[in-house]
């Protein structure tokens, strides 16, 4: 049977923290004499007080969850920490008064989604656009923390496949060394969201909007201080920055932790997922700057390599900025963007998508089973580097892969319900299942998700969810038997 009390005790611990970070905001609000920081201040308040009283209430000698709290935990965390974090978004006025907008805008944010329903960006109070920055860091290492210490546990986070050499969780019980994993992963997400606001800074960019956007390039999140996102500055460096980092959110953070522990390269040398990323990148950044000279869309070859790639790397790191209407450019590379929505960065990172990693066994499986047409009497594995995959480990990617696309279609048979654009439906569907915001028709890296019915948005808060909880973390708790004792 499923106990509450540790499930409580934990989301207190939460509730409280985030309570405690909402003081961030409310003080630069305080600073600036910014009428958002009355918002804050209530929301920062009650949160810790709630969150203290479900500590105080909930009180574990010895706190050990079992197989079924931990998926419940996980999928709880996720929803009732975007609910809080709508809160300073409806009370300040930032949402026009509509609850459903800063729910969905706080959804985007926590997951790293990076779609948004606010414009007027460049004219809104501070302290606002820095918790959406703050919403999206935060929300970015705790993906890492779940893909890379929650997930296994739990057999659905695909990186079984990895022995890692971090401190990782027992598979009898979700914590003791949960709190080493999570100090060895913040302390690399911390070096890299400072060096990503220096590397702002020098590139010429201000040191608000530095901090603003580091903290939602690194977590691959997307949300920025302007309308036109990246593409207000106009800069080649600020992008090159902005790539820079993109692609380190977007690669395991397992392997830079040993890459930084090490003072050694080895480690991304070594893996095949990262080699498959970086060939995916520099075959599509290739082929999509011939399409764009051969349609005139720009007359350079450096001008539309430089827009194919910065473009590229946006959306497979599921990042979401933007340098230009991509939508507005041939229909082959919107397409070929939107499969790389679903492919997505690496396992263990802060990227959305499939995940390489899983794409990886699936070609290799693929590859398998047509050599054993020619070879029917052939023993072979699947492997990945130089570990064969165990089966169950195979139907678990396979069940993914098959879950993630009925989940797609049918977020799209919804969305259709309000008379959505074939287009609009389909993209933003993946878009948003895949956390990468932006996506192709009325909802284009030019536009917002502002005019979509408050239906159709509840929709969309519920596919970001599911997308950044793998799936089957939250899709296994609407089984009657999963409550069954």
């Amino acid at each position: 049977m499923i106990r509450l009390s540790p499930i409580l005790f934990i989301l207190g611990w939460l509730t409280a923290a985030f309570g405690a970070t909402m003081a961030i905001p409310a003080v630069y609000a305080w600073l600036l004499g910014a009428s958002s920081m009355v918002a804050f201040t209530e929301s920062a308040l009650t949160c810790m007080f709630v969150g203290a009283s479900l500590v105080l209430m909930n009180q574990q000698r010895e706190l050990k969850l079992r197989y079924r709290e931990g998926f419940v935990i996980t999928a709880l965390v996720w929803v009732v920490l975007s609910a809080l974090a709508a809160v300073p978004l409806y009370l300040s006025g930032a949402s026009g008064g509509s609850i459903t907008d800063a729910l969905f805008e706080a959804t985007s944010g926590l997951t790293t989604t990076g779609a948004t329903v606010f414009s007027g960006l460049d004219d809104m109070e501070k302290p606002i656009l820095l918790w959406r920055a703050l919403i999206q860091w935060l929300g970015g290492m705790g993906i890492v923390v779940l893909a890379v210490a929650v997930l296994p546990f739990l057999g659905i986070g695909g990186m079984q496949l990895y022995k890692s050499e971090l401190p990782g969780v027992s598979k009898d019980k979700l914590q003791p060394r949960l709190k080493e994993t999570a100090r060895a992963l913040w302390s690399v997400y911390l070096v890299f969201t400072l060096a990503c606001t220096a590397a702002y800074t020098l590139a010429g960019m201000p040191l608000f909007e530095a901090i603003c956007h580091a903290f939602t390039t690194v977590s691959t999140a997307g949300f920025s201080t302007h309308d036109a996102s990246i593409g207000y500055y106009q800069s080649s460096l600020i992008e090159l920055v902005a790539m820079v980092f993109m692609l380190a959110g977007a690669v395991n953070f397992t392997l830079h932790y040993r890459a930084l522990s090490q003072l050694d390269l080895k480690p991304y040398k070594q893996q095949e997922e990262l080699k498959l990323f970086a060939g995916i990148i520099a075959l599509v950044v290739l082929i999509g700057t011939m399409v764009l000279i051969n349609y005139d869309v720009f007359t350079s070859w450096l001008t539309a390599a430089r827009y194919m790639l910065f473009n590229t790397v946006s959306i497979i790191t599921t990042t979401g900025y933007g340098t230009a209407d991509y939508a507005a450019w041939p229909v082959f590379i919107s397409l070929i963007f939107l499969i790389l929505m679903f492919i997505g960065g690496c396992s263990g990172s802060t990227s959305g998508g499939m995940k390489m990693l899983r794409i990886l066994v699936i070609l290799r499986h693929g590859s398998r089973e047509l050599y054993r047409l020619l070879h029917p009497n052939m023993v072979s594995h699947v492997k990945v580097g130089k570990s064969p995959v165990p089966p169950q480990v195979l139907q678990a990617v396979w069940g993914f892969a098959g879950l993630y696309l009925v989940s797609f279609m049918l977020v799209a048979l919804a969305l259709s319900l309000y008379n959505i654009d074939l287009i609009t439906a389909f993209s933003t569907a993946a878009a948003a299942l895949t956390n990468v915001g932006p996506a192709l028709g009325t909802a284009g890296p030019a536009g917002t998700y502002a005019h979509f019915p408050d239906g159709a948005k509840l929709i969309y808060c519920f596919a970001m969810l599911l997308g950044r909880l793998e799936m089957l973390t939250l899709l296994i708790l609407f089984m009657p038997g999963f409550w069954r004792r």
